[in-house]
């Protein structure tokens, strides 16, 4: 125990992340809404920390679009299905829409909760998406003539900003493929090696995320069209070199240090300090710069100190312009701290998920390869940037 008092992760869960429904095939998990993906893990982590359901205050949920399936406050209503281990009397709930960091933002949020208000407290930090069922955009944008001149679909394709940093930035097809197929190997690794057994309660007779393809490689992948730009005209991005359109859950359990030791549970990771950044939406896939930076700099530490990062593969170019960028700064990662069991390219990015998966996920790195501290950041479509520092608490080693 330190003499400052941490928010700390108990334990990371989550569903297999699953290929969303398409026109040519139907998704593993299309027909489970939000709430039938984020039952399991909840109650997975209740059971295997043993926390008193009385003790969580409160549900933070991560979702983006929070219409039909997904709306109505679904952090609440979470706490009311009847399927969780949740008291509906002693658990509030709110649902948090930051796009793609989202639920980042509720595991911050939980933090910044246990510190200042309420340390014995437990917060539950959810995110989910069902992509199959709620479209890209969703179901019925509108936007106010002020943004974009009110034209929804000219609010900045997420696929255009990354043509944009490949233009940038020099990033070629070709290392834009090969980028990818390395998340696919790793991922497809990580699995065999049982490195995602602990996090993922299995679903709709899922285990794993189906969209890894061991076999993947640059050559194999290099003969597809490029979806948002012509490669006549210098297109670049496609498919397989971008996350893939998923659905899933993932959820952290934030509880204050102090809450840890007095019920003698384990902790996996003290949250240090979370940093955030906005940018211009044209280039939106540079905003982990400087959220890195400000999380880094909150945390007293250095590119350098970090040990592990899980950087979101949004798309390849956008992961390869941060590290171009974070290069060019004097901060570069090295590549085998990077992602060390693949990312979004491979295994899925269900929007509202992804946030505490990587922060979730990282933990397990840095408990599993015995490292002290982590980063975990992403970019967020509309012009912004989040991240977070983690330390594993039960580190064996020199200190810095």
């Amino acid at each position: 125990m330190t003499d400052k008092n941490y928010a700390v992760i108990l334990d990371y869960a989550r569903t297999p992340f699953a290929k969303a429904a398409s026109p040519k095939k139907p998704g593993a998990l299309a027909d489970q809404d939000a709430l039938d993906m984020m039952v399991e893990p909840v109650n997975k982590m209740i059971e295997r920390t043993g926390v008193d359901p009385k003790d969580i205050k409160k549900v933070l949920a991560g979702a983006v679009h929070q219409e039909a399936q997904q709306g109505l406050n679904i952090g609440r209503l979470l706490v009311l299905d009847d399927r969780t281990k949740l008291d509906t009397e002693a658990t509030g709930g709110t649902t948090v829409d930051r796009f793609c960091g989202s639920s980042m933002e509720t595991i911050a949020m939980a933090s910044d909760a246990v510190i200042a208000r309420d340390a014995g407290a437990v917060y539950l930090c959810t995110g989910v998406q069902s992509m199959s069922q709620i479209p890209m955009g969703g179901i019925n944008p509108l936007l106010n003539e002020h943004v974009h001149a009110g034209n929804a679909a000219g609010f900045m394709n997420m696929g255009v900003t990354a043509e944009n940093l490949a233009e940038m930035y020099g990033i070629s097809r070709l290392d834009q493929d090969e980028f990818a197929s390395r998340s696919h190997q790793k991922t497809a690794a990580a699995h065999e090696k049982g490195h995602f057994t602990s996090e993922i309660a299995p679903l709709a007779g899922l285990d794993y995320d189906n969209g890894v393809r061991a076999d993947t490689t640059a050559e194999s992948i290099g003969g597809l069209r490029t979806v948002f730009k012509a490669a006549e005209a210098g297109g670049t991005v496609t498919g397989a070199n971008a996350s893939q359109v998923s659905d899933g859950a993932s959820a952290v359990l934030v509880s204050s240090e102090a809450y840890a030791v007095a019920n003698n549970i384990p902790v996996k990771a003290r949250i240090l300090s979370f940093g955030e950044s906005a940018i211009q939406p044209e280039i939106m896939g540079l905003g982990p710069v400087e959220a890195s930076k400000d999380a880094l700099k909150s945390a007293g530490l250095t590119m350098a100190d970090i040990d592990a990062v899980e950087l979101n593969e949004a798309f390849a170019a956008q992961s390869i312009a941060v590290l171009k960028e974070l290069e060019k700064q004097g901060m570069g990662i090295d590549e085998a701290k990077l992602n060390v069991d693949g990312g979004a390219i491979a295994m899925g990015h269900p929007l509202g998920a992804s946030g505490a998966r990587l922060v979730g996920h990282l933990a397990e790195v840095l408990g599993r390869e015995n490292k002290r501290y982590g980063l975990a950041t992403m970019c967020i479509g509309g012009g912004q940037g989040v991240a977070m520092v983690i330390e594993n608490p039960n580190f064996n080693g020199p200190s810095i």
